[in-house]
């Protein structure tokens, strides 16, 4: 009786165990989708900025998206003077494309404009000129939601630095 005592003590913690490292392995697993969500919006956003080579505009006020009807993309903000700081804010964003849950959302912000020495960016219509190169960051961010969330707990967000060669 004692032995059959035994054996079903371990059988249930060994059941306990299973179910705990399944629950683990299914939210690494989780992680690591929103992480390539998030990953697949970040090169989406470059791609769609790179694609052109030319200066990006700053989108026009009450947009909704950084890429306009012609499908050239806008920045939603000057980061260096945004009142956003180092935070995000996805009220202007775009829909990355081929993700379904979890979505993926990207915007850029403007950083900078390099020229060498010699040119210049032309200042009145702060456009750099060609062989300047323009600096932006850009963020993107994977939900299970269908709208965007605030990066946390709800939300995988990742953000890099583009440059952009004005040919």
């Amino acid at each position: 009786m004692i032995m059959m005592l035994l054996v079903l003590v371990l059988a249930v913690v060994g059941m306990r165990t299973i179910t705990l490292e399944s629950r683990i392995a299914g939210n690494v697993l989780e992680s690591q989708k929103q992480q390539e969500t998030a990953d697949g919006a970040l090169r989406e956003g470059e791609r769609i900025i790179q694609q052109y080579g030319l200066p990006l505009a700053k989108c026009t006020e009450g947009a909704t998206s950084p890429v306009d009807t012609d499908k050239k993309p806008c920045y939603v903000a000057d980061a260096r003077t945004d009142s956003f700081g180092l935070n995000t804010s996805f009220t202007v964003n775009t829909k990355a494309a081929g993700f379904a849950i979890p979505y993926g959302y990207w915007y850029p912000r403007y950083i900078s404009t390099v020229c060498p020495k010699g040119s210049s960016a032309t200042s009145a219509l702060e456009a750099a000129s060609t062989g300047c190169t323009e600096f932006y960051e850009l963020n993107a961010q994977a939900s299970a939601e269908t709208t965007v969330q605030a990066c946390g707990p709800q939300a995988f967000c990742l953000r890099s630095t583009v440059n952009l060669f004005i040919k």
